[in-house]
């Protein structure tokens, strides 16, 4: 089957500084009979969804007899406060993580803090200290690794491997460079 072509109309509306004047300019935003229809049945699917969810809510609470109902309830409502107070020892946590990084000049990420962040003060504090650790152990290890090459080295005698040749190739300036800094190697050389 052919696939029809719709087309959509949106507006946008502009401001010109110099004038104060709105102007409408229509943009067309097409889309394919399949498109819409895949918008169409998503948006759809998360209705029916949401509807099926409150019926079997709606029939779980019509089953139940008074004393059951209050029962329920209160179960849910447990269940969201313990919920709650799972999210504020959270973000106590991640406060006091905040500060324990901040002392030992460590950035501050959501990722370090799925590492660090506990249940309890003491097991955070425990993970901040590992992790400290951990990071200044490897960040010295790269340093050594970085300055552990080998220096470069220098010519013991000077400019000695110096030629004849190659004092004629020396501009004027660097002659002069090097009868100030090594005159008898220049003398020599001559």
């Amino acid at each position: 089957m052919p696939e029809e072509t719709l087309n959509v109309v949106e507006t946008e509306v502009t401001e010109q500084v110099d004038t104060q004047t709105e102007v409408e300019t229509p943009q067309e935003k097409t889309y394919t009979e399949s498109e819409l229809q895949k918008i169409i049945k998503d948006r759809i699917s998360r209705e029916k969804k949401a509807a099926e969810k409150a019926v079997e809510e709606a029939s779980r609470l019509a089953k139940m007899n008074e004393d059951e109902k209050a029962k329920y309830e209160m179960d849910k409502l447990k269940e969201e406060l313990a919920d709650l107070k799972r999210k504020d020892a959270r973000y106590s946590m991640s406060a006091e993580a905040t500060k324990m990084l901040t002392e030992y000049n460590f950035p501050i990420d959501e990722h370090v803090f799925d590492i660090v962040v506990k249940d309890t003060a003491e097991e955070t504090k425990d993970k901040v200290d590992w992790f400290a650790n951990y990071v200044t152990g490897i960040a010295e290890e790269m340093s050594k690794k970085t300055l552990s090459g080998t220096a470069p080295k220098m010519n013991v005698a000077g400019n000695q491997a110096m030629t004849k040749e190659q004092l004629n190739k020396l501009s004027y300036p660097d002659r002069m460079e090097l009868f100030k800094t090594n005159p008898t190697l220049y003398n020599q050389l001559k």
